[in-house]
């Protein structure tokens, strides 16, 4: 499970789906299927199908491993907030932003009261709940939120770090969304030259930031530099 995880951090996404399956049947066999190591299990495999774009096995995985954490560990345990979580990315990048948008309210507060208001988990959820907001177009709502993950990513994991990274770039998106290119470049650009630094040039999150950065070019019609 572990080797997995940094698999799929890397991009490869293969390797880290052949060893989630073989994790979760040891567990399985092992543990049992109420464990919640086995809903852990699930919820990573669920995560690495959505990613991959195979969002009918990512639901069906996602609801199992809510139902076994609900079960065995309650509704106000950071792992069932985490399972919520889990839900709400696949509800939004379904587009089902009515179905998404209470889930990732309720992961928000159980994280806020479990873990504090400056522990990264409780940044995921401000960060998720922003993006789900400027999918919505509601930018007023999404800006705030943006701007205390940024805050909090910032204090725990300092400016070079892949998760300060990412708000840097969510709000370069933001900003690009609302027609602000002036505002989104150097976002972008500090983005892209710490993700380069950390995850290196080859990593897909990366070559998104290297594409966000094009597109904001485009717009300002710097051809050359796009």
């Amino acid at each position: 499970n572990d080797l997995a995880m940094i698999y799929e951090s890397m991009g490869n996404y293969s390797k880290a789906e052949q060893l989630l399956v073989e994790s979760l049947a040891i567990k399985g066999k092992v543990l049992g299927k109420e464990h919640p190591e086995y809903a852990a299990c699930l919820g990573n495999l669920a995560l690495l199908y959505n990613t991959k774009g195979d969002y009918g096995k990512a639901e069906t995985l996602t609801l199992e491993s809510l139902s076994i954490i609900e079960k065995g560990w309650g509704k106000e345990h950071p792992d069932y907030a985490a399972s919520l979580y889990n839900l709400a990315i696949l509800y939004k990048d379904l587009l089902k932003y009515k179905k998404a948008e209470p889930l990732y309210h309720e992961a928000k507060d159980i994280r806020e009261k479990a873990l504090g208001k400056e522990h990264p988990d409780y940044a995921n959820s401000l960060n998720n709940l922003a993006l789900l907001y400027m999918d919505m177009g509601n930018y007023e709502k999404a800006e705030p939120l943006f701007l205390e993950a940024k805050a909090i990513r910032e204090k725990v994991f300092g400016k070079d770090h892949p998760r300060y990274a990412a708000s840097l770039n969510n709000i370069s998106l933001l900003y690009m969304e609302m027609g602000n290119y002036e505002k989104a470049e150097p976002l972008c650009l500090e983005a892209t030259a710490i993700l380069g630094k950390t995850v290196g040039k080859d990593h897909p999150e990366f070559v998104l930031s290297l594409n966000n950065l094009a597109v904001i070019y485009l717009e300002m019609g710097n051809y050359e530099k796009a």
